[in-house]
């Protein structure tokens, strides 16, 4: 089963660690995920968003252009950031460095003050994965970064620290393999978005 998957574009409030917190696309943003899009086949049986209105309103939007059925699935929203929500990444990059490379280095086992455990996390996401997937036709997933990137992860079976070098832009796409669990990334090539330093 192929499952793509389109993050959110740009947003309101500049570079924060946004999470949970609900906020608007900017009109790059929206830019963002039309380019994204079209990098993909389009011929999904359905639409599953997250809830939060940054992949949300972009999805309603494809759902309407394609005719297709949209879900909006709560196990695709973004980790929760705790503390962090809503704080600019650079201002807690410099006042809790320590905290941040930990988390950074290995997010199983440390993360944001307060915030979602990795484990809840992941497990949301492929329970909801594995639900998606039993009907067995192409779905497209409009989600976030964190979601993506640990799928990305699992297709490569690789740890969770491995996660936390790619780089997935807004209006990223990419095109995933599923058969009884991630099993390949069909696009795009890894060299797009494995981070060389």
């Amino acid at each position: 089963m192929r499952i793509d998957v389109l993050r959110h574009g740009e947003c309101e409030g500049g570079r924060i660690f946004r999470g949970h917190t609900d906020v608007a696309l900017t009109a790059n943003g929206w830019r963002q995920m039309e380019f994204g899009v079209g990098q993909l086949k389009d011929d999904w049986a359905r639409i599953i968003s997250s809830p939060l209105q940054r992949c949300r309103t972009f999805a309603e939007h494809l759902s309407q252009s394609y005719g297709l059925p949209l879900d909006i699935a709560p196990g695709l929203k973004e980790i929760g950031y705790g503390e962090w929500e809503g704080q600019c990444v650079a201002s807690v990059w410099r006042e809790q460095e320590a905290a941040c490379m930990a988390w950074s280095r290995d997010p199983e086992y440390h993360g944001p003050p307060g915030g979602e455990a990795f484990a809840a996390f992941r497990q949301r996401v492929l329970d909801t994965l594995k639900a998606l997937a039993e009907n067995g036709q192409p779905v497209l997933l409009v989600t976030h970064g964190g979601v993506i990137k640990l799928l990305l992860s699992r297709a490569h079976n690789q740890p969770p620290a491995w996660m936390m070098q790619l780089n997935v832009s807004y209006g990223f796409a990419a095109s995933l393999r599923y058969n009884e669990g991630l099993s390949s990334v069909d696009y795009p090539d890894a060299s797009k978005y494995v981070y060389s330093g």
